[in-house]
């Protein structure tokens, strides 16, 4: 404790300090086994001497550490210190550049789009799809392209008609997509922007020119929906012209466009007078179609009233038919009837005749003359010339 206050009062002395000049014309120094110094150490604080034995111990220690290799002799103005503050500066740059070289390099391709690179500003035949890609750094450059369909919306059109009115053609919108075998070559003639070159110009352009030959009336009226194909037909032309099929229109919007306020009132008026003339015709129409719905009636019931008095002499006709076959049947079955008894009566007849040829012999018949005869008791005649006398000669013989 007492050696403690006795250096805490003590005065300060400073250390001495090495000659710089001493310092670099002396060899480097050998290494030494590092406990020779902390011993060192130890005997100063062990010993507690005076201020001058200390000052004496501080400056061979001092010395000595200079042999020793620690953190403390990298900050240390040496030539050792100056190679380790290259080495290490040298590492930490090519670390940096590494890093930097692959930020620069590494990439990422969004879907929907597609890679082209440049090199040194000239574009390369080289295509990426979506994903992760690598380029080399700080040589290659790159830039996205949309494939996917794209709708853009152009800026208001002015056009001058053949008969020198303005018009002006507001939110014209195209839906276009662009194949990607054909994104390079299309960059190198015209671009990054080769979709204003090849589609939204020639757009303006065939619009002015469909314009400029036609009037107001064709443009605003009469021709308006021929605008979109005309248009269409005339760029898809350019496309395949300049671009090689580059770019595909899929849609084309061309909105009415706007006329002078006055040309527009008049064209309301127009309007105004061509609906009254429809309502008109729409009247006469419709009593054309009352008449024609009349007579269709009237025809209808005439040919209902027609088709009923036929069906009903039909059904006369039929009843009368179906009486005179029925009579017809009654009549072929009295005639039947009839026939049946004739033929009856016939046989009857022939059956009688037949059996009177049988039973009416001529001893038959002289048998029966005699019986006749025997009832009668006296016969008058005059010979055999008289009629009875002849009759009795025939039927007795002689």
């Amino acid at each position: 404790m007492n050696r403690t206050n006795s250096l805490e009062s003590s005065e300060y002395t400073p250390v001495a300090q090495a000659d710089p000049q001493q310092l670099q014309n002396d060899p480097p120094p050998a290494y030494e086994h590092p406990p020779q110094i902390f011993s060192q150490g130890v005997e100063l604080d062990v010993l507690g001497e005076n201020n001058a034995t200390r000052s004496f111990l501080v400056n061979r220690g001092n010395q000595e550490s200079l042999t020793m290799p620690d953190l403390e002799s990298c900050f240390s103005p040496t030539r050792g210190n100056l190679i380790c503050k290259l080495v290490s500066a040298a590492v930490v740059v090519a670390v940096a550049i590494v890093v930097a070289c692959m930020v620069d390099s590494y990439h990422k391709i969004n879907e929907g789009n597609v890679g082209i690179y440049f090199r040194h500003g000239a574009i390369r035949d080289k295509v990426t799809e979506p994903g992760v890609h690598f380029l080399m750094p700080f040589i290659e450059d790159y830039k996205e392209v949309k494939i996917r369909p794209e709708t853009y919306s152009m800026a208001p059109v002015l056009s001058i008609t053949k008969d020198g009115i303005e018009n002006t053609f507001k939110e014209i919108t195209a839906i276009t997509t662009v194949r990607k075998d054909k994104i390079v070559l299309m960059a190198k003639k015209f671009g990054m922007d080769f979709k204003k070159t090849l589609v939204f110009d020639r757009i303006k352009e065939d619009l002015r020119i469909f314009c400029a030959n036609h009037t107001i009336d064709e443009v605003y009226n009469t021709m308006f929906l021929d605008i979109v194909a005309v248009v269409k037909q005339n760029v898809r032309a350019s496309i395949k012209r300049l671009g090689e099929d580059g770019i595909e229109i899929l849609n084309l919007v061309i909105p009415k466009p706007e006329i002078p306020l006055d040309i527009a009132h008049n064209y309301k008026q127009v309007k105004v007078q061509w609906t009254e003339q429809l309502v008109a015709t729409q009247q006469q129409t419709t009593e054309q179609i009352k008449k024609k719905t009349e007579l269709i009636k009237a025809v209808a019931d005439a040919q209902r009233q027609k088709a009923v008095l036929e069906i009903t002499i039909q059904e006369r006709i039929i009843e009368k038919e179906g009486a005179k076959n029925v009579s017809l049947i009654n009549n072929e079955i009295k005639k039947a009837a009839e026939n049946n008894e004739a033929d009856i009566a016939k046989y009857k007849l022939e059956k009688e005749a037949e059996a009177n040829d049988a039973l009416y012999t001529d001893k038959y018949v002289k048998l029966n003359l005699a019986k006749s005869l025997s009832n009668n008791t006296k016969f008058y005649f005059s010979g055999q010339q008289s009629e009875l006398g002849s009759l009795f000669n025939k039927i007795l013989g002689n």
